[in-house]
C-alpha cells in the first residue's frame, strides 16, 4: 500500500502487488476506483505513547511526476536496490527515486516523459522506526500512524513535509534545505535522527576550515574557565558550584577549546554517569555591538544537536557571561582560573594518528593553559552511536538506542582527563571521565619512563602511554613545553578557581549592565531584559 500527506493528514492506499506497482499507468480505471476508496475517512490517529527512531536514506531523492508509464531509470533503481517509491495520485502517477540514478533532465523530459517537480531541489526520506533501535540500524516500524503525527508536527512549524507508507513501514519526506530544522523540532520532542551528518546543518569541522574569529575577541575568551552557575530558563538555577568544583573549559587564542564536565570522586553512581564533555573549536565575531560565538563540537560525549551551538558572551574584567543564542534559554557565568593579565604557556595539539589502531577511527584535542591541561579523545562527529545520533540528550540517546551500547561505546571509545602541570615533565590528573579512582594520580612523568614517553619533532609530538600506545598529535599552537623536565615553567598565575569564583559572583549584577571590563559597547541579555521590566 501506499500514501500521500498534503497539510490535512494522510491517504492511504490500498495494498497491490509489487509488479502492478512497477507497471502503474496513470489512466487506468482501476487506480481510478483505488483513489476513490483510499479517500474514506481514516480512523483517528492516537498521539504515540513514546519517542521514535528515525533512520535517514543516505541519497538525496527527486520527485517526479509521471506521464508515460514508469520510465527506465525508475525500474533500474527499484531492481538495483535503491529507495524507489512510485504513489498514484488522482490524476496522474509519482515517483521518488534517487536523484543519482536519473539521467540528464532534458534527455529523460523527451524520453520518459518524466518532469521533476521540484526543478532539481532534493528531498531526506526519514524512515520511522521504533524503539531500541541500535547500530544495527531500526528495529523494526513504528505504531501505524506514527509519521502522521510527525507529519503534523512539522506543517505546524510552516515546514512542507510528504509522507509514504508502504507495507506497514512509513516514511517522512522533507526538503534537504530544511532538514536540520525539522530535525531540531523532532529531537527537541525526543526523537532520535540518524546518521547525524545526513540530517544536521552542514559546518567547517577540520582546523583549516573554520571561519576566522575577531582577534581581540578570541584573545579575550583564551584562557582557562572555571563554571559557577548556570540558569535554565532564565531566572532558574540549574547547577551552581564553589571553590573551582565545577566544569572546566580551557581555550587557546586560536579558539581550540576543551570543555570538560566530569563529575568529582565525592559525586554519586548516577552522576558518574553525566558526563558531558565536549572538545573543538571557538569562532567569535562582533556583530551589531555583540560577541557571538559558534561553537564547533568535533568530540562530544552528548549527542549532536542539528545546528551548532551559538551563544553571546558579554565580557568582565574576570568572568564571562554566556547567554544562548538568538533566544536566552539559557545563561552561564564563568570564572576565569589563574592571572587575569596572562595566560602564561599555550599548548595546543590534534590527535591525527594511534598505533596499534582503534577498531573505531577517533579524533582528540590536548589544550595547556598555564599549568592545567585539559584532553578529551573520541570519535569524530558523525561515527558512532552517540555521534551518528541527533537527539535531545545522553539520557534519551540510551532510552531510544539502548541502554548497553551507549555505555559501551563510552566506556570503550571515549577519554576525558583534567589536570595540572604540576611541573614541567609532571601531570597530574585530577580527573578521568568514567574512573574516579584515578583523581590526583600521575597522568605523565618525563623521570619515569613507566608513565611513558614524549618525543617531539616538527610540527607534531608522538606520546606513548603507559600502556605503550603511541598516539601522534599535531602541534597547533606551542609557546612552552610542559614535558620536558628542566623546562621554564609557563607564568599562569596564582590565582585559585575558587577566588576567582568570588570575584564573578560579586561582579555578575555589575557585569550585566555592561559596563565593566571591553568590549564597553556589548551589553547582557539579561540585563536588557531587567531594564525592560
Amino acid at each position: 500500500q501506499a500514501a500521500i500527506c498534503s497539510g490535512s493528514g494522510t491517504v492511504r492506499l490500498p495494498a497491490m502487488p509489487a509488479a502492478a506497482s512497477v507497471a502503474l499507468q496513470a489512466n487506468g480505471s482501476a487506480w481510478l476506483k483505488q483513489v476513490e476508496l483510499a479517500l474514506d475517512a481514516l480512523p483517528e490517529v492516537q498521539q504515540p505513547a513514546d519517542a521514535v527512531c528515525l533512520e535517514a536514506v543516505p541519497e538525496t531523492i527527486a520527485h517526479l511526476r509521471l506521464s508515460r508509464g514508469v520510465p527506465e531509470c525508475v525500474r533500474s533503481a527499484a531492481k538495483s536496490g535503491h529507495f524507489c517509491t512510485v504513489v498514484q495520485e488522482p490524476g496522474a502517477a509519482t515517483a521518488w527515486v534517487p536523484q543519482s540514478v536519473l539521467p540528464q533532465h532534458r534527455k529523460l523530459s523527451e524520453a520518459d516523459g518524466v518532469e521533476d517537480m521540484d526543478k532539481g531541489r532534493g528531498w531526506c526520506a526519514l524512515r520511522v522506526g521504533c524503539l531500541g533501535s541500535g547500530k544495527a540500524g531500526l528495529k523494526g516500524p513504528a505504531q501505524p500512524g506514527t509519521a502522521n503525527v510527525l507529519c503534523t508536527l512539522l506543517t505546524e512549524a510552516a515546514l512542507h513535509v510528504r509522507i509514504v507508507s508502504a507495507f506497514g513501514s512509513e516514511l517522512l519526506l522533507i526538503p534537504e534545505d530544511v532538514i536540520a530544522e525539522a530535525a531540531t523540532i523532532l529531537a527537541d520532542r525526543g526523537h532520535a535522527l540518524f546518521p547525524s551528518p545526513r540530517v544536521c546543518e552542514p559546518v567547517p569541522w577540520q582546523a583549516d576550515q573554520v571561519p576566522p574569529s575577531d582577534p581581540i575577541l578570541a584573545r579575550q575568551l583564551a584562557g582557562a574557565w572555571s563554571l559557577v552557575q548556570r540558569e535554565e530558563p532564565l531566572g532558574t538555577v540549574a547547577e551552581e558550584y564553589t571553590e573551582g568544583t565545577g566544569p572546566i573549559r580551557l581555550q587557546s587564542p586560536g579558539g581550540v577549546f576543551v570543555e570538560l564536565r566530569i563529575p568529582g570522586p565525592e559525586s554519586s553512581g548516577h552522576e558518574q554517569h553525566q558526563e558531558g564533555s565536549f572538545a573543538g573549536r571557538c569562532c567569535v565575531v562582533a556583530s551589531e555591538g555583540q560577541a557571538l560565538c559558534t561553537h564547533l563540537r568535533g568530540i562530544d560525549y552528548q549527542p549532536p544537536r542539528a545546528k551548532a551551538s551559538r551563544t553571546q558572551v558579554i565580557f568582565g574584567a574576570s568572568s564571562l557571561e554566556v547567554v544562548s543564542h538568538p533566544v536566552g534559554e539559557q545563561r552561564e557565568l564563568w570564572a576565569r582560573v589563574g592571572d587575569d593579565e596572562t595566560l602564561g604557556g599555550v599548548v595546543a595539539l590534534e590527535l591525527e594518528a594511534e598505533v596499534p589502531a582503534p577498531k573505531t577511527p577517533r579524533c582528540g584535542l590536548w589544550v595547556f593553559i598555564g599549568d592545567r591541561f585539559a584532553r578529551l579523545i573520541g570519535p569524530p562527529h558523525g561515527s558512532g552511536l552517540i555521534s551518528g545520533t541527533c537527539c535531545k540528550s545522553f539520557a534519551q540517546l540510551q532510552k531510544l538506542r539502548g541502554y548497553a551500547e551507549t555505555r559501551y561505546e563510552v566506556m570503550e571509545h571515549y577519554e576525558a582527563v583534567s589536570g595540572i602541570v604540576e611541573k614541567p615533565g609532571l601531570l597530574k590528573a585530577k580527573r578521568v571521565a568514567s574512573h574516579p579512582e584515578r583523581f590526583n594520580k600521575v597522568f605523565y612523568n618525563a623521570s619515569d619512563r613507566a608513565s611513558g614517553s614524549v618525543e617531539r619533532g616538527k610540527g607534531s609530538l608522538v606520546y606513548t602511554t603507559a600502556s605503550g600506545r603511541k598516539e601522534t598529535w599535531r602541534i597547533l599552537e606551542w609557546t612552552y613545553d610542559p614535558f620536558s623536565a628542566g623546562q621554564g615553567k609557563a607564568d599562569a598565575g596564582g590565582d585559585e578557581a575558587s577566588s576567582s569564583a568570588t570575584r564573578a559572583r560579586s561582579q555578575s549584577s555589575v557585569g550585566a549592565s555592561g559596563d565593566e571590563g571591553p568590549p564597553p559597547c556589548l551589553v547582557s541579555p539579561s540585563a536588557e531584559g531587567a531594564e525592560g521590566a
